[in-house]
């Protein structure tokens, strides 16, 4: 049963990698990248051997390591792209729970994954070997580290299988990728020493992770350097048996899926309000309303018009808490997350839609309603932006107690939005292009260049077009009149985003087969 499903996991590899020679390009240079990142991790993690801190990295790193195992199969549906970790497509075979467990464990241990974590694993277990007696512990706590990565990360997906194949289940596996990449991400700002290259762990996050079945691997070694034997001892047996406990939730889960319905698609219907409501009565007397509450409602409910807006969203709040958390202790930090916000919009506007815009093109009869469809689409955007680039601009200006900047700062974002955002519109209407619906490429085969290349053109031109507003900033910054930067900017935003939008929407009105045409090819 081992040798089948590892047999079955590499057919499933080579099969998927024969689909397009794009994938496995991009299969081979994330092998590569991974693997170099892991090898200058497990570098850096040797180098710290005998110094006071290398422990609690080690703690850190084996606690890293099982939540990536656990998250990233999670947020990419099941299996982070490894079939065979989905049980739902081996409940229909004659095979006993037991054997299952055995054979996917096997399956588990083949492919780039297990051998960036042996990787790692190898540097931590470098850094905490001072004896004999510590590298005898460390081995079978490095392999049972690998182990329980495993385990945990098929029973959990065992646990929550039919929940993952369904369209909400993805999309919320699909946020709390997001949600876990972000605060690990922020969880490292506030983890690094200010000034110095090597991270340092606080001693009470050290001390909870130590407590926790990846920590007592983790502290396994250097309870055996200090002679703790039995407690070298007890901890690796205490996660040989939470390994036990955890093939015996799997070996339930699997019972569950092979002998129970699934009643997900067996739900009634709700039932839905007649009434058309307030919203609905104003958006139906205007077209450009009508068309920015259909926006809005995509970027709520459809999953690629929310992780993109949720990805926007996210980075650029990231982006200024790195600004700050390095040099850029003002307001001015905010900028960086409207410059990164402004790189999306070029693929906002008609892409995501793909040919779904046909019912947009059969009912355009005028230049006014080409020009309602591009400001509808074009507000959607700046109704989420503006509040959300405000809010940090804002909470920047109060955490650095730099509050007088706020202004002019606000007035430099709402400028560079309503350039970038325009520069979208125009894009979208002569450039158009399209997103693969199903691969996680940036565009369909042929447009991929035009996506680079589009994304790279607004993110130096948008900065570009603002100068005059930039030179402003210059002269006043420091001064009382600094404020009038913010009605000079968001009068500027608007007397670009004005002009061009009119110009857009007599182009569109024209050319809105060929943008159909261009975006069908997704």
């Amino acid at each position: 049963m081992v040798g089948l499903f590892v047999r079955l996991k590499l057919a499933l590899l080579r099969g998927s990698l024969r689909r397009s020679p794009s994938r496995a390009t991009g299969f081979v240079i994330g092998v590569l990248a991974a693997l170099t990142t892991a090898g200058l991790t497990a570098a850096q993690l040797a180098q710290r051997h005998g110094e006071p801190g290398a422990a609690d990295l080690v703690v850190l790193t084996y606690a890293g390591l099982l939540i990536g195992w656990v998250v990233l199969p999670l947020s990419a549906g099941s299996g982070a792209g490894d079939e065979s970790a989905d049980p739902t497509r081996l409940a229909v075979l004659p095979l006993r729970p037991r054997p299952l467990i055995i054979g996917s464990t096997a399956a588990a241990l083949v492919g780039p994954g297990p051998l960036v974590t042996l990787v790692v694993l190898a540097g931590a277990t470098a850094a905490v070997t001072g004896t004999g007696a510590a590298l005898a512990v460390a081995l079978p706590a490095a392999l049972l580290a690998l182990l329980l990565c495993v385990v945990t990360s098929r029973a959990v997906i065992a646990a929550y299988a039919r929940a993952l194949t369904s369209r909400r289940g993805k999309d919320v596996a699909a946020m709390g990728g997001l949600l876990v990449a972000v605060v690990s991400f922020t969880a490292y700002l506030l983890l690094s020493s200010a000034g110095t290259p090597e991270p340092s762990v606080p001693p009470v996050v050290s001390e909870v992770l130590r407590r926790t079945p990846p920590g007592w691997l983790a502290d396994a070694p250097h309870a055996a350097t200090e002679g703790r034997y039995g407690v070298a001892l007890a901890e690796l047996g205490a996660t040989a048996l939470l390994i036990l406990l955890l093939m015996g939730w799997w070996h339930h889960s699997l019972v569950r899926l092979m002998t129970t319905s699934d009643r997900s698609t067996a739900q009634s219907a709700r039932s839905r309000s007649t009434g058309a409501g307030v919203l609905a009565r104003l958006t139906s007397r205007s077209r450009t309303l009508l068309i920015t509450h259909h926006q809005l409602r995509s970027f709520a409910r459809a999953p690629r018009h929310r992780m993109l807006m949720v990805t926007s969203l996210a980075y650029s709040s990231i982006f200024p808490l790195v600004l700050v958390a390095v040099a850029v202790k003002n307001p001015y930090a905010a900028l960086g997350g409207a410059w990164v916000f402004a790189l999306s919009s070029p693929s906002m506007l008609f892409t995501m839609d793909g040919s779904a815009v046909w019912t947009n093109v059969a009912t355009t009869r005028s230049v006014a309603h080409a020009r309602a469809e591009v400001t509808g689409r074009f507000l959607a955007q700046l109704l989420v932006a503006v509040p959300w680039l405000t809010a940090i601009t804002v909470v920047t200006g109060l955490a650095t107690g730099t509050t007088a900047q706020i202004p002019e700062v606000l007035g430099l974002i709402y400028a560079l939005l309503g350039v970038t955002f325009s520069m979208g519109a125009v894009i979208s209407v002569r450039w158009p292009y399209a997103f693969e619906h199903d691969s996680i490429l940036a565009g369909v085969p042929g447009q991929g260049g035009t996506y680079h290349l589009m994304n790279f053109v607004a993110s130096i031109a948008g900065p570009l077009a603002t100068t005059p507003l930039v030179v402003g900033a210059v002269l006043l910054h420091d001064t009382g009149s600094a404020w009038l930067l913010l009605p000079a900017g968001l009068g500027y935003g608007l007397l670009v985003t004005f002009v061009v939008l009119r110009r857009t929407g007599t182009r569109l009105f024209h050319t809105y087969p060929d943008v159909l045409n261009a975006l069908r090819l997704g």
